[in-house]
């Protein structure tokens, strides 16, 4: 019987699990913009810049004023979903703008 060292097994596991996860990030395209749902409000892609990650997002404006960021689906690294310094973004720009406008 042909034994395998347990080294040998997790040298193994890892090099698949990797094989695995970059076979399925390579089958996905970054989008341009993703559509709009709601009439009057336009999306702008952008990048999440509060930690090292620099996360895709897709920002919503409505009326010129920034409303709401959520993550792009389409990015293999965030996968659509943002942590909550980068849907706190919304707060950190207006709270900027504050700032600026005084």
């Amino acid at each position: 019987m042909n034994r395998i060292s347990r080294r040998r097994f997790l040298k193994i596991a890892g090099f698949g699990a990797g094989a695995a996860a970059l076979a399925a990030a390579s089958t996905r395209r970054l989008s341009g913009a993703i559509p709009a749902g709601t009439a009057g409000v336009r999306t702008v892609p952008t990048y999440c810049d509060i930690c090292f990650w620099k996360c895709n997002a897709v920002a919503h404006v409505r009326d010129g004023q920034l409303w709401k960021i959520v993550g792009n689906p389409d990015d293999p690294l965030c996968q659509g979903r943002l942590c909550p310094r980068g849907t706190g973004g919304v707060g950190a720009i207006s709270t900027r703008i504050a700032c600026v406008r005084r």
